[in-house]
């Protein structure tokens, strides 16, 4: 992992000149934070932050999570985030008015966020998207451990274009094919210097680049 070290220290120097923006999450009209309701909330935090270490220890060995056609075990679940933070920037989600039934938690959600990696089968096309949804977190013990989510993904993959409406078909539309799961990287994925900020402010292209490197170097460490 020497190079990849070496690639981003220099991403980092050159980064400045590219700046984008780093992650947010604001809260908006949540007034019962209670034990629950801030499990249900820190997982969006340590998604945001890119904090898979943290993510891991908020969810159950059993997690499942189910929406929008798939269904992922623990690890399918943080692969699946990290693919997705990789593929977009200027991250802005905001968590806005919640509902708990006992140990269930619902939060509605809109996520701002561009385009800029190759995500769900289709190629960065730099587009602003929206992405309007509802989440059901249920809490045992501290941990999230089961996930429901409904959110426009159509919509969404009609902002983004190109394949990922083929991809969202085959996921929604009753095709008898199976897609491959997704995969988790380990914790130090997008993160430099133990933080997602420096891998949030670089171009597009450096961050496609660091993406590139480091999936390549943990094939050849896995070899």
């Amino acid at each position: 992992m020497k190079s990849l070290k070496i690639l981003s220290l220099l991403l980092l120097i050159n980064s400045s000149l590219f700046a984008q923006k780093k992650a947010v999450l604001k809260i908006n009209n949540l007034p019962n934070q209670n034990q629950e309701t801030s499990t249900a909330i820190a997982v969006s935090k340590a998604i945001l932050e890119a904090n898979w270490a943290k993510l891991d220890e908020l969810l159950d060995e059993k997690f499942t999570y189910t929406g929008d056609g798939y269904v992922f075990s623990k690890d399918e679940y943080i692969g699946f985030m990290q693919d997705m933070r990789a593929a977009f920037s200027n991250f802005e989600m905001v968590l806005d008015k919640s509902v708990q039934q006992d140990n269930l938690v619902s939060i509605k959600f809109i996520s701002y966020a561009v385009n800029t990696g190759k995500f769900m089968g289709a190629p960065a096309n730099q587009k602003n998207l929206e992405v309007n949804g509802i989440f059901m977190r249920k809490i045992e013990g501290g941990k999230v451990k089961q996930e429901w989510q409904t959110t426009d993904l159509l919509g969404t993959m009609t902002q983004i274009g190109g394949g990922s409406l083929f991809f969202y078909s085959v996921f929604v539309g009753g095709f008898n094919v199976k897609p491959k799961a997704p995969v988790r990287k380990p914790n130090d994925f997008l993160n430099i210097s133990g933080s997602s900020e420096a891998y949030d402010l670089m171009s597009a292209k450096e961050k496609n680049k660091y993406v590139k490197t480091y999936m390549k170097n943990l094939k050849k460490k896995a070899k």
